[in-house]
């Protein structure tokens, strides 16, 4: 056995997702590596290359999330047939779109996802696992200082639509990740409603203002100021005549919600300029456990 398939997310039109696969920073010696998208993989693929006898890596990523529990009880099954190598979770987490009542948190079932695993790393912070950010920490891009010229940028998820005019706006479908650093890092105070924005904006030593759409952004150890409006409400585009409508069209995939008083919440905003390093530290420590692990399988 000489693979290591990391299986994770992989969407081109989300940057975030592309960049969460630890592959692209860490070197394992030895040993051949290939990212696959977990939602392609099902029961018949492990018993073909490049699943069979490989050390598997999930993560990274939100896929402690109901729609892929059913992969995480295949490779499971898979796992404890004997048929496979080590089994390790980088620096994946849960999420709920459903948090009215945050209790979820406290009481998410990581046991369920994570029995089987050889070793874990989990994002969420404050949770009877090892913590483990993000791996797109590591990469280089942060290491370039950037200076800020506006007061306020907005960097929104495409589905999650932050409307606050006037402001220097991005979203995360942005496929250049210098070019998003660099307008992240361009405003002192980064208002977000992208996860891996608010993750990103800390680590650039920004002040950050995130509107929350599920629960994994309470799960930051360097908290951002989180607004509290968790109303998102579908879009949609009318049209008129002499005041009376018409017609009326939803966007399927697109959300906004009420933007007001976000000025008020700026005051509660800090930055983390020690975020870089610790997490950078995380990871390096975890790769070194990997690596261990893997080499004595």
């Amino acid at each position: 056995m000489n693979t290591i398939v990391n299986l994770h997310v992989i969407d081109p039109k989300n940057i975030g997702d592309r960049l969460s696969s630890p592959l692209q920073y860490f070197n394992f010696p030895g040993f051949e590596t290939q990212a696959l998208d977990i939602r392609t993989i099902n029961p018949e693929a492990f018993e073909s290359s490049p699943l069979q006898n490989s050390s598997i890596i999930i993560g990274g990523g939100g896929l402690l999330y109901q729609r892929f529990q059913s992969y995480f009880k295949d490779i499971i099954h898979h796992q404890k047939s004997g048929k496979s190598g080590k089994l390790i979770a980088w620096g994946i987490g849960q999420q709920s779109y459903n948090f009215d009542n945050l209790d979820h948190l406290a009481n998410f079932d990581y046991y369920s996802y994570l029995e089987a695993f050889d070793l874990v790393g989990i994002r969420d912070y404050g949770q009877a696992l090892p913590w483990l950010p993000c791996a797109s920490c590591m990469h280089p891009a942060f290491d370039r200082q950037r200076q800020i010229k506006h007061e306020i940028v907005v960097f929104s998820h495409k589905k999650f639509q932050i409307n606050i005019p006037g402001v220097p706006r991005l979203t995360n479908t942005t496929q250049s990740f210098e070019q998003v650093l660099d307008f992240l890092a361009s405003g002192e105070t980064i208002i977000t409603s992208s996860y891996h924005g608010a993750y990103w904006g800390t680590l650039l030593g920004r002040k950050v203002l995130a509107f929350p759409f599920s629960t994994k952004f309470y799960t930051f150890k360097h908290l951002p100021t989180l607004y509290p409006s968790k109303k998102w409400k579908q879009a949609s585009c009318k049209l008129s005549i002499f005041k009376k409508q018409i017609y009326q069209h939803w966007h399927k995939n697109k959300f906004l919600c009420d933007c007001s008083d976000w000025q008020d919440l700026l005051k509660d905003c800090q930055s983390y300029p020690e975020s870089l390093m610790e997490c950078r530290t995380q990871n390096q420590k975890f790769y070194e456990q990997c690596l261990e692990m893997i080499e004595k399988s």
